[in-house]
């Protein structure tokens, strides 16, 4: 890219499973690649600052090694023997044994056990609703979240959390199982 040419901005939000949200800039190189990516500067809780996973998205998004394509595995369990398949062969796959494994078992049978790090408030419901509709498993997302949620409304009572920015009024804070000093 010249140097000498303005870098377009995009605006977009974290999708990392963190309350936060954060407002992101987002430095747009071309149709498929992003560049360097901050806190939205106007926004007054990022104030152009984001935590250091964020920092370095577009290197892990960008990183040769990363997988863009299902694979499907052609060789025994443990064997690293895969062969790229398109997404909707993959997706009938899924969706094939969802089908056979409820016909067979019963729709509970089913449990679309999913989760990454990237699945924030933005992204972590959007399956709901096809286990709604084909009445899977009310199993969580995970094996952890039934214990989180409990745990969390017990002592909360909501998942809706203060603003951030309010942090500085109070006389204590408690953070578990976080280090938002490097995070």
């Amino acid at each position: 890219m010249d140097q000498d040419s303005p870098v377009e901005i995009g605006y977009s939000a974290c999708p990392h499973d963190c309350p936060s949200t954060c407002a992101l800039e987002v430095e747009l190189l071309d149709q498929y690649r992003v560049g360097r990516v901050r806190g939205a500067r106007a926004n007054s809780y990022t104030s152009g600052v984001v935590c250091a996973k964020v920092a370095r998205y577009a290197e892990r998004t960008h990183h040769p090694d990363r997988l863009t394509n299902p694979m499907r595995r052609i060789g025994e369990k443990g064997s690293a023997d895969f062969e790229p398949i398109t997404w909707d062969d993959a997706l009938d796959e899924v969706a094939n044994a969802f089908l056979k494994a409820s016909e067979r078992h019963g729709s509970e049978a089913v449990w679309p056990y999913y989760y990454a790090g990237t699945m924030g408030l933005l992204q972590r419901d959007g399956i709901n609703r096809l286990r709604h509709v084909m009445k899977y498993s009310g199993q969580h997302s995970t094996i952890c979240v039934t214990l989180v949620d409990a745990g969390w409304n017990a002592a909360v009572g909501s998942f809706r959390g203060p603003d951030p920015r309010e942090m500085v009024e109070s006389d204590l804070i408690i953070s578990w199982g976080g280090n938002p000093a490097s995070t």
